[in-house]
């Protein structure tokens, strides 16, 4: 009878004790799952390429971020999310709940959010950044770098040369109204606008600037300055032939924009300051057509379609003046007396 107590009371003190164990063992596993008291401490783990559940549950065992990676895979294939790990080296903080952890190294499938941005005819480079930058895409010197320097693989671009240029794209980057994603790098918004430039600007319009003896890059700079001069599309082959006879003229080869004084006056700012003064018309720079002849070494904005395909067909006429009134229409002459006259009925 004794030993019939005793081994009761073995057996309830047994039942007792593991119970206590499996009380134990389940606090330490809350405790792990949800960082219940973990300590703080920086770990550093190295995904590899392809990694499942159970190899991101071993690396972190061995880091020492989990205690129990049995229950880490087994909480993994409960939560029923994805699985899928992006490969690289992580600092991980040790006070981090398995949701945490799994969500440091894992890789997200969100719907991207994307916005909708206009870029008018005549904007600058200076401009468009201030438009991505606005919008919170990219940064002000990495699209100056991307612009300049980053080989986007268009043939068009083959040609253009670097001398006295501020900005290597200037002209390229189509106006248009286009969406972006708002994590866009400053190399897919460029490339955006690349391709759109390549679409927009047919074989049809290239072909008509050879026949000009022009290059695409010098019916791009012509056609930029038409953009800035013109305020009504119906002026702008008058405008283009007006820039066309000078180029082709052998004493007269100034163009004389003031547009040009403009860019030179203003590239680089975030901000125009309006028409040139007098002194402007003096600056020493490539784009000042009032100091330098020929065209500048490149566009002074982006031109839109109908600027472009003025400067690949223009009107065939004897001007080598215009000026416009006070209703922005421009008046066009033939000699300098008719355009001082021009001028002078125009209150300028």
């Amino acid at each position: 009878m004794k030993k019939k107590i005793i081994s009761a009371i073995i057996y309830i003190l047994s039942l007792a004790v593991i119970s206590a164990g499996i009380s134990i063992f389940i606090t330490d596993v809350a405790k792990d799952a949800f960082a219940l008291g973990k300590a703080s401490s920086t770990a550093k783990v190295e995904i590899p390429d392809g990694a499942d559940t159970d190899d991101v549950a071993e690396i972190f065992f061995g880091a020492g971020l989990i205690k129990f990676p049995s229950i880490f895979k087994i909480y993994s294939f409960l939560r029923g999310e994805n699985s899928e790990y992006l490969p690289g080296e992580y600092e991980i903080d040790g006070a981090l709940s398995y949701d945490e952890l799994r969500g440091a190294v894992k890789a997200r499938r969100k719907e991207r959010k994307q916005i909708k941005l206009t870029f008018p005819e005549g904007c600058d480079v200076d401009g468009i950044i201030e438009i991505f930058t606005s919008a919170g895409i990219g940064e002000r010197e990495k699209f100056i770098e991307v612009i300049n320097n980053f080989d986007f693989g268009f043939d068009f671009l083959d040609n253009i040369s670097s001398d006295g240029r501020v900005y290597r794209l200037e002209g390229y980057l189509f106006p248009d109204t286009y969406w972006f994603y708002s994590d866009s790098s400053e190399t897919e918004a460029i490339y955006k606008m690349l391709s759109c430039f390549d679409a927009r600007v047919s074989d049809d319009i290239r072909e008509k600037a050879e026949k000009n003896s022009l290059t695409l890059d010098q019916l791009i700079t012509i056609a930029s300055i038409i953009e800035k001069e013109a305020y009504y599309k119906s002026d702008m082959a008058y405008i283009s032939s007006v820039f066309l006879n000078r180029l082709r003229s052998k004493s007269m080869k100034k163009l004389e924009s003031d547009a040009t004084a403009v860019y030179a006056r203003d590239v680089g700012k975030a901000d125009s300051h309006g028409v040139p003064t007098k002194d402007d018309l003096l600056i020493d720079s490539p784009y000042n057509t009032y100091k330098y002849e020929g065209l500048p070494p490149g566009a002074i904005c982006s031109p839109g379609l109908e600027a472009i395909e003025a400067a690949a067909e223009p009107e065939k006429t004897n001007y080598y003046y215009f000026v416009c009134k006070k209703d922005k229409s421009a008046v066009f002459s033939r000699t300098y007396a008719e355009h001082m006259r021009a001028v002078e009925a125009a209150g300028k």
